[in-house]
């Protein structure tokens, strides 16, 4: 990281919020066995996995978490939601908002919103999880939604605010009209539970009218392009301004879907960083990270890896995130103590070929960026340099924060910071760049491959 956090009862103490949205179907182990031969490896992330069923696809996923040493006891499933915890507070993010898709997931000691909120309790009962129906999965069904969010009612980490209401949040809540919504609050009220809800909606001005009435702050999902993030600035002003409401603000590092043969163009950092300057000069109220974990829509900024399970190709999201979550929860922008370079790269421009699929990838919003980006976080001014295939870019660099790009190309990079002539600190890329002809195996892999490196050494959990 490029500065030291803020001590934990600051960054718990202000009104202000980092959820990362939990998406419980992709823990750091599935099934408590070795990540090089656990259900990631052997089927998640190969086109044979789950007896041909992503065969199309050219396999589920590109990326997965870092995994972990098996662990002998019962509980191991719970020990692993507390290190996701403990690796969450460590870069600034103060709750969860846990996607619930079925009453048996969060219903029962041995359910995953139980595990979670149990877990919270063990790591820092400041931790709070924030619960989030999932309309998308439940459409109408109304009893559910209700027995979803009694059912955190009594747990001390469920996030209440500070006069007693349970805050429910619900994705793509406006599936359902306001007044559906109005008879499930009512039901809960019945039941001694007061709910301030914070609805999530895919463009949440077609919605906000009816809602506001009914609602604590109003939220969307955002999409993951430099732009969107930018134009969020807006939001929370008008949010505040118009409906009297809080305003919780989406950032989107990037979204690729394998599954769906889709993705969107983030401009390498440019969406993440912008959502987060959005989200400080816009004072909004919270931020939702969109996501911690779901590996489906390589959304993640947990740190991720492949099937190489090298710890040091997905790790730049999760270390920059630590610098704009301390801004945002202070209100003051954080003193850069360390130089750090991050990189973020795809491994293939996005028109190489995947002939392992049956059809090609495509872009939904943006235009295509074939870019290696270095972002810098500089103590003192430096000269900044990306070198491969025999070209170097070089770019002069004020103290602060700096994005040198230049196009991808074939190989591996090589990221230079250097003073006076003097190398300061150079590393090597993580993954390799392939040319239009496609990886090896066959199969596009447009997620944006992130890591970091400082002075100190390289930045590893």
């Amino acid at each position: 990281m490029a500065q030291t956090l803020p001590p934990t009862q600051i960054l718990f103490g202000t009104s202000k919020k980092v959820f990362a949205h939990y998406f419980f179907p992709f823990p750091v182990s599935l099934d408590n066995v070795a990540p090089a031969s656990d259900y990631y490896n052997t089927q998640y992330l190969t086109k044979n996995g789950e007896s041909n069923k992503w065969l199309a696809q050219g396999g589920y996923l590109r990326q997965r978490p870092l995994g972990t040493t098996p662990s002998s006891s019962a509980a191991w499933l719970q020990l692993n939601m507390e290190a996701e915890i403990k690796a969450a507070m460590a870069r600034g993010i103060t709750g969860f908002a846990f996607d619930v898709m079925s009453v048996s997931e969060a219903t029962g000691s041995d359910s995953p919103l139980q595990r979670l909120l149990a877990a919270a309790l063990a790591v820092d009962s400041r931790f709070k999880i924030m619960v989030m129906p999932d309309i998308s999965a439940l459409q109408g069904d109304s009893s559910s939604v209700v027995q979803i969010i009694a059912a955190v009612a009594g747990s001390p980490t469920a996030y209440r605010l500070s006069d007693g209401r349970l805050v429910s949040s619900a994705f793509d809540a406006g599936l359902n009209s306001a007044a559906w919504w109005t008879s499930v609050l009512s039901q809960l009220n019945a039941q001694g539970i007061d709910v301030a809800f914070v609805p999530v909606f895919l463009g949440w001005q077609g919605s906000v009218e009816a809602f506001a009435p009914i609602s604590y702050g109003i939220s969307d999902w955002g999409t993951a392009t430099a732009a969107s993030a930018s134009a969020q600035q807006a939001d929370p002003g008008i949010v505040h301004s118009t409906y009297g409401k809080i305003f919780m603000m989406p950032i989107n590092p990037q979204q690729f879907r394998p599954k769906d043969f889709t993705y969107w163009e983030a401009g390498n950092s440019a969406s993440f960083r912008n959502g987060w300057m959005s989200a400080i000069n816009g004072d909004a109220d919270w931020v939702q990270l969109v996501t911690w974990n779901d590996f489906s829509e390589s959304g993640q900024i947990s740190p991720y890896t492949d099937a190489t399970l090298r710890g040091d190709i997905g790790t730049g999201y999760y270390n920059m995130n630590a610098f704009y979550a301390a801004w945002f929860l202070t209100g003051q922008q954080p003193t850069i103590t360390h130089d750090v370079l991050y990189y973020f790269y795809r491994r293939e421009p996005g028109n190489a070929a995947g002939p392992a699929q049956s059809q090609l990838d495509t872009n939904v919003t943006g235009t295509v960026e074939n870019d290696i980006e270095l972002v810098a976080f500089l103590t003192a001014p430096g000269t900044l340099k990306i070198t491969i295939g025999g070209t170097t870019y070089t770019q002069n660099a004020p103290a602060g924060i700096t994005s040198l790009k230049m196009p991808a190309q074939p190989g591996v990079p090589l990221f230079t910071l250097s003073r006076n002539g003097t190398d300061v600190f150079s590393f090597v890329g993580g993954v390799q760049i392939y040319g239009l002809s496609g990886i090896p195996s066959g199969v596009q892999d447009l997620t944006y491959w992130s890591g970091s490196a400082a002075i100190s050494g390289i930045c590893s959990l």
